[in-house]
């Protein structure tokens, strides 16, 4: 993302500060897998990446693209996000790091370098209080040492280039000595996995404020405490004391954290509370979640409810046989949850709109992007970078033996030409052009990675990898033709007749994935009769249907096509989601896609 370069700046207001934490968000984000590899303390559940991703998600979708200049009321934004979408132990120590940064810049529209080391020891503060038990050697470890660090040269700072680039080196040295103070870290020689967390935030801060670019921020570092292989078989466990990993946010007014605190202290360990006085995030491992709701209850309404079994997670970890990784790239529109639980890695594609770059997932929600598109006067989109494509290889490479790499129709994108090239650095990686887009991409994405969770060997995973793609189909409905007039597919003229005689066409992803149109219905219900004919007549003969939909704000039309599939198949739909910003811009709002495969 090209974006104002700052390094020597002397202030920073509400803009600069949403830059700064999303540049630190990429960089988290795009190291998670390392974290989750080495998160063996408190309890070794390998999700200490993931959970600090997802909090840090939320912050960037919830913000928006917001150009708000006071920094009182974008630190109140961004606390309020981190708290909505805290997970995990370390990402609400994150949040209550916000939130008392939040307090500290309040009836402030802007921040001084001497007053940022000020306000970071406030939040520094907050977030010990917010831990009942805080352990030497872990996140708030780091946080204190680097604020501590921030207050003795204070005065020193001229610039938020010199501030983050000193306290940077620091903090490292402070994530490099977590490894001799917990005995669990020591004995499987790692750092702490939260404590890293945190650096990886600020060396996305400083990469931002040397090169102007978000895009650094996916650069991974190669010191080898922060990749290491086989660590959860040196932790392993049979028991733990507290078995249930469980959050709920509180949603009131005047909530009394400490009461909180109080009344479930005897609960379990790893208690956490943490946030403002009318949202609270509640963390603690026990044994019994629902009597620790029932008690958090009484003093506000229970918003959000999380409940994760560490014993599974980590006896998952342990028993994990499969040696394959999957990659693809995000046209493939498979939802976050679903690619966290196959753990298939994404390369994000980019789209320009009015001059301004943006994430593809990252730091571009699908929801903000419909918002934003009646409006945009220009509109591009580009393929990932040889550096994203690398550093996404190189995560997925570190851990398994061999990685398969299916990516969207080389005909609509050199995104595969991209994989293609950057593949030739790694002997395990193996590119496929997936010949489709959105949901036919997804299905081809998911056979594969289905193949490598049963265990199956890279040839076997390959080759189903190969009849996924032959075999998919994939039909769309398109609401307007504007958008496809735009992007040069259809000539202004046709466009123009097509839309006075209300022509709704469906075009069809064929063989390599070029477009065809297969209808041209005049109205919507004729073109919703003609939609589902065209999907029973492919349907002829076949068994063991899986089948996706996607669309394009489009969710009451992906509703009805998956009602109408589910009483004529009596199958639902493996998931239905949003298309992503990239597929959305070639195809505008109310389109509409079903990709399936079955057997003969």
């Amino acid at each position: 993302m090209q974006l104002e370069r700052i390094s020597k700046i002397q202030y920073v207001d509400g803009v600069r500060f949403r830059r700064g934490v999303v540049a630190a968000a990429s960089r988290l984000i795009a190291n998670s897998p390392h974290l989750d590899a080495i998160n063996v303390f408190p309890v070794p559940d390998g999700d200490t990446g993931a959970n600090m991703a997802g909090t840090m998600r939320s912050i960037v979708k919830s913000s928006g693209d917001s150009l708000e200049k006071s920094l009182e009321k974008m630190s109140a934004l961004i606390a309020e996000s981190a708290l909505n979408g805290a997970k995990g132990n370390s990402g609400a120590i994150l949040a209550q790091f916000l939130c008392g940064f939040a307090e500290g810049v309040k009836d402030m529209r802007r921040l001084s370098p001497s007053d940022f080391a000020r306000v970071a020891s406030l939040a520094a503060h907050r977030s010990c209080e917010a831990i009942s038990d805080p352990k030497d050697g872990t996140i708030i470890s780091v946080i204190k040492d680097w604020s501590a660090h921030l207050s003795s040269r204070s005065h020193e700072y001229k610039d938020f280039h010199h501030i983050f680039s000193d306290s940077l080196h620091y903090a490292q040295k402070s994530v490099k000595a977590t490894t001799e103070k917990l005995a669990e870290l020591k004995s499987a020689g790692v750092v702490d996995a939260g404590a890293l967390g945190f650096v990886y935030l600020l060396e996305g801060i400083v990469d931002f404020l040397e090169n102007g670019k978000i895009e650094e921020s996916f650069i991974a570092d190669n010191d080898p405490l922060y990749k290491v292989d086989g660590v959860q078989n040196k932790v392993t466990v049979e028991k733990l004391e507290y078995r249930y990993c469980t959050e709920f946010l509180l949603k009131g007014s005047t909530i009394d954290k400490k009461a909180v605190r109080d009344a479930i202290s005897d609960m379990g360990d790893s208690l956490i509370v943490a946030g403002l006085p009318d949202c609270v995030k509640v963390h603690i491992h026990t044994n019994d979640p629902d009597s620790v709701e029932d008690i958090v209850s009484a003093f506000a309404t229970v918003d959000k409810r999380k409940v994760d079994d560490m014993l599974v997670q980590h006896k998952r970890l342990l028993a994990d046989t499969r040696k394959v990784g999957i990659v693809t790239d995000s046209t493939c529109d498979i939802p976050a949850e679903i690619i966290a639980e196959y753990d298939i890695r994404v390369v994000p594609l980019r789209l320009t709109i009015d001059g301004h770059e943006y994430i593809d997932h990252v730091t571009l929600a699908p929801e903000e992007f419909y918002r934003m598109l009646p409006n945009a006067e220009k509109a591009l989109t580009s393929q990932p970078s040889p550096g994203d494509m690398k550093r996404v290889y190189s995560a997925a490479c570190a851990d398994y033996e061999n990685v398969v790499s299916v990516h969207v129709a080389r005909v609509l994108s050199g995104t595969y030409q991209n994989a293609l090239t950057v593949s030739r650095e790694y002997d395990t990686v193996t590119a496929f052009d997936g010949e489709r887009v959105t949901g036919g991409l997804a299905l081809s994405v998911l056979e594969a990675a289905n193949a490598a969770e049963r265990g199956a060997s890279v040839s076997e995973v390959a080759m189903i990898t190969e009849r996924a793609i032959k075999n998919v189909k994939v039909f769309v409905t398109m609401d307007t033709l504007d958008y496809v007039v735009k992007g040069g597919r259809m000539s202004k003229g046709q466009g123009i007749i097509a839309k006075a005689l209300n022509i709704k066409p469906i075009i069809e992803f064929a063989g390599e994935g070029h477009v065809n149109t297969v209808s041209r219905a005049f109205g919507r219900k004729r073109q919703e009769k003609t939609f589902i004919r065209l999907v029973s007549e492919a349907l002829k003969g076949k068994n063991n249907l899986r089948y996706v939909i996607t669309h394009a704000d489009a969710p009451e039309k992906a509703d009805k096509i998956s009602a109408i599939m589910k009483k004529k198949y009596g199958v639902d739909p493996l998931f239905i989601g949003a298309a992503s910003p990239v597929i959305g811009l070639h195809s505008g709002p109310g389109a509409c896609a079903i990709a399936f495969l079955a057997d003969d």
